[in-house]
């Protein structure tokens, strides 16, 4: 498995314009704020420019398709690659993978204070139980939990259609992540290195997955 650490802020508004579908272009259109449009076009061209490499064909030629719940996957003969892209303001990460679906969530550090308050909205009771009273181990601890939820439901391919706070990630199942049923065929790992100091990073993949090599 591969993950690629992307600088969207590296990506020209000519090079992204080149990649995306019309579709695509459409989507980009319809942000309120142009940064915001642009800081998509560039992420959305960076995975196109990465599937095409790993695929050998042109980027602008990939073909994708929405899965039940949304989630971007390949058309045949090339859905036997399975991909993820997260992004957050400065950076985003895209993931490949043969051996199974997958999902990658990024999020700046300072994040975590906003999550304060909303324990509820995601967390398990079981996790409810084990936060830290400081409210800055707390934050901490807060968006390791959302970081790594959106990383499992990402790759199960529900997205929060699956309410988070009927998941819970502890105790660890006997193989996978949590008790739920559904998430026992992940393994949830951190991403580290030195391009994303000051992020948290996770990546859920399949639990024989042997090696997460990360790409800067």
């Amino acid at each position: 498995m591969i993950v690629h650490v992307i600088d969207p802020a590296s990506v020209a508004d000519e090079e992204a314009a080149l990649l995306l579908s019309v579709a695509e272009e459409e989507q980009a259109a319809r942000f309120r704020f142009e940064k915001d449009a642009r800081h998509w076009r560039a992420c959305r061209g960076a995975l196109r420019s990465i599937l095409g490499d790993a695929l050998g064909v042109a980027p602008a030629s990939v073909v994708l398709r929405l899965a039940e719940y949304g989630k971007p996957q390949l058309c045949p003969p090339f859905d036997h690659l399975h991909f993820n892209l997260s992004h957050c303001r400065e950076l985003a990460l895209v993931a490949l993978a043969c051996d199974g679906p997958i999902g990658v969530d990024i999020e700046a550090e300072d994040r975590g204070r906003s999550l304060l308050g909303c324990e509820h909205a995601f967390c398990h009771p079981d996790e409810m139980a084990i936060l830290p009273e400081s409210e800055q181990d707390r934050a901490s601890v807060l968006l390791d939990l959302w970081t790594g939820k959106e990383a499992l439901l990402k790759a199960l391919g529900t997205g929060m259609s699956l309410a988070p706070e009927t998941v819970s990630m502890v105790p660890p199942g006997r193989q996978g992540v949590g008790s739920h049923p559904r998430l026992q065929e992940f393994r949830l790992e951190r991403l580290e290195h030195p391009r994303l100091e000051n992020y948290f990073a996770r990546v859920a993949v399949p639990v024989g997955t042997r090696e997460i090599l990360i790409v800067a």
